[in-house]
């Protein structure tokens, strides 16, 4: 069990296990030939909208990447906020994207399983073109890892986690709702004898706050406007979810972002998992000011080369140095050698 005030901070690379993209094989995704605009337009000519609204969204989308791609920012999020007029297609992009990479999406078992096969794909170059335009399973089962940690003691019937405690929370830069479908999936199955309303019961105590929205919520999230977990995509879906998301200046305004910065401050432990530290999603959440002094955090910094590390430890110091009302934390250590699944294995007490 985890008996500290514990929040776990999502970057993209959170969810490449399970089959999503990170930002920059989103941005290749979008951008490349054999990926996104195969796949969507294979959808759109067999999809049962009139030919002028398939006309429309052919154009819409084309400019959309021919400019994405030329403006070489590796942000989808940052381009759409310096593009407005843009936001709305990039959004349906994106939109179309996760819900591809939903339907494509496991865990568990079968997580590791294709993650093993697409290994065994780029040893052979013969075989290699099989990985265009498609996400990877990249990194370690920490979905398992955080759900066993959360139930270890816990035995019968109905011995439910209990979250309503505020030890676990998360805030999520991620449109998916992988974690989500994965936290329901297991309640279900495991507390088998439980009735549907009190697992839902739950799960409701548990925060999952999307900085920047959800593609759709599922059904024990809201059952009058949920869409099931690898739906059938269809333009209501994709519309529908395309409103739902935000970009990083539509922020100031939600309460789920005052909420993410109040478990920051209250947190006695906080890991960053999968997350990149750009500078505008720093500042989205107030970070690093608003961590207090006796907080222990921890971050992976997959990729990242040792001289990227030094100077984002410099920064994130200095700057916390720098703010009266702050002080340098404790521990405020980013690792570049390990994945979400071994910086919990090494440091989540």
């Amino acid at each position: 069990m985890i008996n500290k005030r514990t929040v776990f901070v999502l970057g993209a690379g959170a969810s490449c296990p399970y089959g999503y993209p990170t930002a920059a094989q989103l941005r290749e995704l979008i951008c490349f030939e054999g990926g996104f605009r195969d796949k969507y337009f294979t959808y759109l000519t067999n999809s049962q909208v009139s030919q002028s609204i398939r006309d429309k969204k052919v154009s819409d989308v084309k400019h959309f990447i021919k400019i994405f791609k030329d403006s070489n920012i590796k942000s989808i999020d940052v381009f759409m906020a310096n593009n407005p007029k843009l936001a709305p297609t990039g959004k349906y992009v994106i939109a179309y994207e996760i819900f591809r990479a939903e339907i494509n999406s496991y865990f568990g078992e079968e997580a590791k399983r294709r993650q093993e096969l697409l290994t065994e794909v780029k040893k052979n170059p013969d075989r290699k073109r099989e990985l265009w335009g498609t996400p990877g399973f990249y990194g370690g089962d920490w979905y398992f890892y955080l759900y066993n940690k959360a139930v270890d003691g816990l035995v019968g019937k109905d011995a439910l986690p209990d979250f309503s405690n505020g030890n676990i929370s998360f805030i999520t830069f991620n449109y998916d709702r992988s974690l989500e479908q994965f936290l329901y999936e297991s309640l279900r199955n495991s507390f088998s004898e439980v009735s549907e309303e009190v697992i839902i019961k739950a799960l409701q105590w548990l925060k999952v706050l999307h900085v920047y929205g959800q593609i759709a919520p599922l059904k024990w999230q809201n059952p009058q406007k949920y869409f099931k977990y690898k739906p059938q995509v269809n333009e209501d879906l994709l519309q529908s979810a395309s409103e739902n998301l935000r970009t990083i200046y539509e922020e100031k305004e939600n309460p789920e972002l005052t909420e993410a910065k109040r478990l920051l401050q209250k947190a006695d432990q906080i890991f960053f998992l999968g997350f990149g530290y750009n500078k505008e999603n720093m500042e989205v959440l107030g970070l690093p000011e608003l961590i207090q002094p006796e907080c222990i955090v921890y971050g992976t910094a997959f990729n990242m080369i040792t001289e990227e590390v030094k100077r984002l430890h410099s920064g994130i110091h200095k700057k916390r140095a720098h703010n009266e009302n702050a002080y340098v934390s404790p521990e405020f250590t980013i690792i570049s050698d390990v994945d979400c699944l071994m910086l919990l294995r090494k440091y989540l007490k």
